[in-house]
């Protein structure tokens, strides 16, 4: 079972959903705004309290107007994992909200004690293109996101028509991302010269049909962060959480319970 609430914080309303037993773990949603209780999360939830708040702008989220970048998004968090009292606790963050996990991390490690990150945004090389996710054709962003198009999983995770009840919510998660991800697209130039001080372990997991941010991305990471490794998934695309709901929770829950 999970519920929602909200929380004020520095005057904006945080949309808060939380469900299961256990010690806190903090999943960070994507660009494609899974806010509300989905089986990703309610698989963590067998062992963890899952917390799962929407981005300023994402859902019933305020604050948006008060974001100019990821930095600020960012900050948000920091206010917002103090307030909660999450102090070195375990992270999932798929996409955006992986690379938001990372933000979080440069700034305050403390917070963090280990980041499972999806297929994370944040990072842009000139020889690894990203896919352009801001598109208005669902058939071509199905098949952008999905190593298949057909799957099962494309209903649980983006709304499949116009008159799909979630596309009010879906417009409004696109326009948040665009806040903070237009341009530069998807990534913070910055980013790249910071990722030595995330000290938390780091497990990348990714798909190597991904056709959004190329799974090669792994292996720069793991370059890059001081103490991460990588697992690629084979035959699925960019939405791990919901093409490989199984592998995905089995792992995080695998690393997230790590000492």
């Amino acid at each position: 079972m999970s519920h929602t609430q909200f929380v004020e914080l520095n005057g904006k309303k945080v949309q808060l959903t939380v469900g299961g037993e256990g010690p806190p773990l903090v999943y960070l949603h994507s660009a494609a705004g899974e806010t509300e209780w989905v089986s990703c999360h309610a698989a963590l939830a067998e062992h963890f309290t899952v917390h799962v708040p929407a981005h300023p702008g994402f859902a019933l989220s305020t604050g948006l107007e008060s974001i100019r970048d990821i930095q600020d998004m960012a900050w948000h968090y920091v206010d917002l994992f103090e307030a909660m009292g999450w102090n070195d606790v375990p992270v999932v963050g798929f996409s955006l909200g992986a690379w938001l996990a990372m933000e979080i991390a440069v700034l305050r490690s403390g917070l963090i004690r280990c980041m499972m990150l999806v297929a994370p945004a944040g990072v842009r090389l000139p020889e690894l293109p990203y896919g352009e996710i801001f598109v208005d054709d669902l058939d071509r962003l199905r098949s952008l996101l999905f190593a298949d198009p057909a799957s099962r999983a494309v209903a649980e995770a983006i709304p499949t028509s116009l008159e799909d009840p979630r596309m009010l919510n879906w417009l409004r998660s696109s326009t948040a991302t665009a806040r903070v991800g237009w341009n530069p697209y998807l990534h913070n130039p910055r980013l790249p010269d910071h990722l030595h001080r995330i000290e938390a372990p780091v497990l990348l997991v990714w798909g190597d049909r991904d056709r959004v941010i190329p799974p090669s991305y792994a292996g720069y990471y793991v370059e890059q962060l001081p103490r991460a490794r990588a697992i690629t998934l084979p035959g699925v695309g960019h939405m791990v959480p919901f093409e490989a709901p199984e592998p995905f929770s089995r792992h995080a829950l695998e690393f997230c319970a790590l000492p």
